[in-house]
């Protein structure tokens, strides 16, 4: 969809009078910490939320201000901002009523003439009341197929702001790289919960987009490798650390690569238990080993 032209569209003072959108506008608008001449200052953040309601995108409506998404994600994520967040989810509902962009659910049946290989489908009979089709190609309450997605997104979610919890620690007792880190991702942190690798404040409802400025540190300073796939490995540093300590203390270390099931690892034999002069301790025959397969990372 192409942006309209300049010149058609509307004012702030035309949006503010339209009767459905006012009432928006009444909320406390949030605070910055720092004052800049292009910032979003409190009329800004009307007409931000005027313009949501107007074109119910907010990438339409920092477009027709001429702003930026990211600065107007950092007032909603702002832990003071319980108003604006509550006038900006309206805005939306109503923005997307007026322009259509309402989503409609999927055709759930079958598409004639389709023939999948190497993947049962579902009973002919057809589903149940209550069912979905789900990424198996079978039949299953809705209410399990969604709650199973809910699921495993808070567990990338948990995964990714424990990644981050890491990073934070390890800046913590840096005022440089403190100051740095405010700036860039304008979050206020809690230094002192950092050090101890405590959740911060906004972790209740913050979302892990790996686009915004927190978590894209995170990946670089190589916190969350294995879930971003790029920066240092620190997690891998961590764990060498890890069998080193237990190598030393004559404790058996851990194959991190031998992971056959999630969240479960396989202990190794440590050099000083598995030595064939150690007395009284044979070393034990051998297991077989599993057939090779796909390694998942874990953090």
């Amino acid at each position: 969809m192409e942006n309209p032209s300049h010149s058609e569209i509307p004012d702030f003072a035309t949006l503010a009078a339209d009767p459905e959108i006012a009432p928006l506008l009444n909320f406390k608008p949030v605070v910055r910490k720092v004052k800049r001449p292009d910032g979003w200052t409190e009329e800004l953040q009307r007409e931000l939320i005027a313009r949501i309601a107007a074109t119910g995108t907010l990438q339409q409506a920092v477009w027709q201000m001429g702003k930026h998404a990211t600065g107007a994600e950092a007032l909603y994520k702002t832990p003071s901002a319980d108003s604006f967040r509550m006038s900006w989810d309206a805005a939306i509902i109503i923005g997307r009523r007026r322009n259509g962009l309402d989503a409609q659910p999927p055709f759930m049946g079958e598409v004639p003439g389709i023939t999948r290989r190497g993947k049962l489908l579902a009973s002919t009979a057809g589903p149940l009341p209550g069912q979905v089709r789900n990424e198996h190609g079978e039949w299953e309450d809705e209410a399990s197929f969604l709650a199973r997605g809910e699921e495993a997104a808070d567990s990338v979610r948990a995964k990714l702001l424990s990644c981050r919890r890491l990073f934070l620690a390890e800046i913590s007792g840096s005022a440089g790289k403190r100051a740095a880190f405010e700036i860039l991702t304008e979050l206020p942190i809690d230094w002192e919960k950092a050090a101890r690798l405590e959740p911060q404040p906004d972790e209740p409802w913050k979302s892990t987009n790996q686009r915004q400025p927190d978590m894209i540190l995170t990946a670089e300073n190589g916190w969350s490798f294995g879930q971003a796939g790029y920066g240092p490995d620190k997690m891998k540093e961590l764990r060498e650390a890890l069998n080193e300590f237990l190598a030393e203390e004559g404790k058996p270390t851990v194959d991190w690569s031998a992971e056959d099931e999630p969240g479960s690892v396989r202990p190794e034999r440590s050099r000083r238990a598995s030595s064939p002069t150690s007395v009284g301790n044979p070393a034990p025959s051998p297991k077989p080993q599993d057939k090779p397969g796909p390694r998942v990372r874990r953090v």
